[in-house]
């Protein structure tokens, strides 16, 4: 098993492919600060644990993932 883990903050404002998500909560903290029109929830650590690449690929491409 392998694991994926990133940082996102989510906005309701639009649809949620306008989250912002980034490897570290450095990274997010400062696309969040390059974008002060759009308010954004306090970031989340988020981690995904995957079997191989194609179990990753079904996870992000399947349904609610934006395939």
């Amino acid at each position: 098993m392998a694991t994926l883990t990133y940082w996102v903050a989510r906005q309701h404002a639009d649809s949620a492919c306008y989250n912002l998500v980034a490897r570290t909560k450095k990274e997010l903290l400062l696309r969040i600060a390059e974008n002060p029109s759009t308010k954004y929830e306090a970031p989340i650590k988020e981690t995904v644990t995957y079997k191989d690449a194609f179990d990753l690929f079904e996870w992000v491409t399947g349904e609610g993932g934006g395939r």
